[in-house]
């Protein structure tokens, strides 16, 4: 939702900053999570069942990292980042 020229976050209600890319961050973390309890339970599946695990994985990461990627976007809109000085314009 975009209120005078910010992206607000729906659940709180508060403009997207970079606690919210931090949040976005760790759960794209959770595929790898995923991946181990797969591994660990792959003995218990057939063929047909790892494919659709893998395949849901798959989905879900690129829902995670899609998502993850529109915040950063969204902070940057915010400028979440404008305060951060490029390293280079302090080199002489």
């Amino acid at each position: 939702m975009i209120i005078n020229d910010l992206h607000y976050d729906i659940d709180s209600n508060r403009p997207i900053d970079r606690f919210n890319l931090e949040d976005a961050i760790m759960k794209a973390w959770q595929t790898s999570d995923d991946l181990k309890l797969l591994y660990e339970n792959i003995e218990n599946m057939d063929e047909d069942q790892t494919m659709n695990v893998l395949i849901g994985l798959h989905q879900l990461n690129e829902m995670r990292f899609n998502k993850l990627w529109n915040t950063f976007e969204q902070v940057l809109q915010n400028g979440g980042f404008s305060h951060v000085t490029d390293i280079r314009d302090s080199v002489l």
